[in-house]
């Protein structure tokens, strides 16, 4: 079947449980990979997707896809070629928004910065995350099922023999929003749930660290969709919280519409609107939602590996303090944090304006140069 075919078999994992192991590839094929739609312009770039093992927040064993991206030229660096886990910022809740659908057919709103690691001969893989295109509901901003769905993404890559990446290839992580999340989450992770991977280090940006902070940041704000995402995806990953009964009429027809929409329809169909007028109580006071909300705070276990954190105060859909916040948290646990303040209007126009610097830092971590420590 083609890429594209939302009833695409091959991201349906075999009948039963599944059985794979964390980062055991259940499947794969080639696939392409654009920048833009038309395929004109010739990456280079050999593609896979892969459907492989990983865990939910409840340790019970998942399938989750995503993409494997190796240039076509040998790597001519020292050593072997290093990987990049780029965990992919918001997307949406449909399975039609999965990353690895917008990889191959070129609508990737962040190939653009993936196109430069992989200008460097970089490995990159990226992880689709918890339902998003395979069977269930997406768990989006679910911290602990992102971050191994990352770090068994890299497991999956190298285990991959097509794509020739060595099991001590230099690993680094990088995100956005979301994929700041991921990122933080990944790199928290890893000392105990991937400890063989050779990770370098871990850049977080504009993170979505502190739920609770982002959903009354977006309270009335054109961003007020996210909210709205967040909580179907909570509720996905735990079916337990009470969520339809805590809506208006209005607000309940509101859920079940975003449940398939992707981050453009988020962004133009949802703004505006507030809890108090969609919501029957406050779910931010109930000990359930708050509870859960809380337990996906980053910043709750010491990385290993230096991490770039950054944040614009501009920032319009993740209030700046959640970067902070989680900067004193990191460095109350002792790790090495390299922090960096911005001054770019908006939350997406950082993303695109701070990329450069972004690459710069990884490639500091892969070649092995002093980074600084601003804790």
């Amino acid at each position: 079947m083609e890429n594209g075919d939302l009833h695409d078999a091959f991201y349906t994992p075999p009948p039963g449980e599944v059985t794979a192991g964390p980062g055991e590839v259940i499947q794969r094929r080639a696939a392409d990979f654009r920048i833009e739609p038309t395929g004109v312009i010739n990456q280079r770039v050999r593609s896979w997707q892969l459907l492989y093992g990983s865990a939910d927040a409840d340790g019970r064993r998942i399938a989750v896809s995503g993409t494997v991206l190796v240039p076509e030229a040998p790597y001519d660096g020292p050593g072997p070629r290093p990987v990049v886990a780029h965990a992919i910022g918001t997307h949406g809740l449909g399975d039609r928004c999965a990353p690895s659908r917008a990889l191959a057919d070129g609508t990737q709103y962040e190939s653009i910065v993936i196109k430069a690691m992989l200008d460097r001969g970089w490995a990159v893989v990226a992880t689709d995350y918890q339902g998003l295109g395979t069977p269930g509901g997406h768990s989006y901003v679910n911290g602990r099922a992102e971050g191994q769905a990352v770090l068994d993404s890299v497991r999956a890559a190298q285990r991959l023999p097509e794509a020739g990446i060595a099991p001590d290839a230099p690993v680094v992580i990088a995100g956005y929003s979301q994929g700041g999340q991921a990122a933080s989450w990944a790199a928290e992770l890893q000392p105990s749930y991937a400890p063989e991977l050779k990770l370098r280090g871990a850049s977080v940006g504009a993170p979505a660290a502190d739920l609770l902070a982002v959903a009354k940041g977006v309270d009335g704000s054109p961003a007020f969709g996210f909210g709205l995402t967040a909580a179907v995806g909570l509720r996905h990953a735990y079916p337990e919280l009470p969520l339809d009964e805590l809506f208006t009429d209005h607000g309940r027809k509101l859920l079940a519409n975003i449940s398939d929409d992707c981050t453009l329809e988020i962004t133009t169909k949802y703004g505006m609107h507030s809890w108090d007028r969609l919501t029957t109580e406050d779910p931010f006071a109930r000990a359930d939602w708050r509870g859960r909300l809380t337990e996906q705070r980053a910043g709750r276990y010491r990385p290993a590996v230096p991490v770039r954190l950054y944040h614009s105060r501009l920032d319009d859909v993740i209030p700046y303090r959640v970067g902070t916040e989680l900067k004193d948290r990191l460095c109350g646990l002792g790790a090495s944090v390299d922090w960096d303040t911005y001054l770019t209007p908006t939350h997406m126009a950082t993303f695109y304006a701070v990329a450069p610097a972004t690459v710069g830092w990884l490639a500091d971590r892969i070649e092995g140069r002093p980074v600084e420590n601003d804790c």
